[in-house]
């Protein structure tokens, strides 16, 4: 890892069949370069953890129950 001022570098190896399948889903997605792939990866490691941290939230403060349904929501 390499810091610069106020960023860091990261840097990771990957398999030559990992590098064609990204750049293929990133010309999907509209990503022109590695910088901008490996940013959105890691966007969605962070999405995936707050996600992570909001359900151990939830399961700490109804102590392993079962939570409410949300207000509207029937069930049969």
């Amino acid at each position: 890892m390499t810091v610069t001022g106020v960023s860091e570098t990261w840097q990771a190896r990957i398999s030559l069949k990992q590098a064609a399948q990204l750049r293929r889903d990133a010309e999907l997605l509209g990503l022109d370069s590695r910088t901008e792939i490996v940013k959105a990866a890691l966007n969605l490691l962070q999405r995936h953890a707050a996600e992570e941290r909001m359900a151990q939230s939830v399961d700490a403060f109804y102590g392993g129950a079962e939570p409410p349904l949300p207000i509207g929501v029937r069930t049969r």
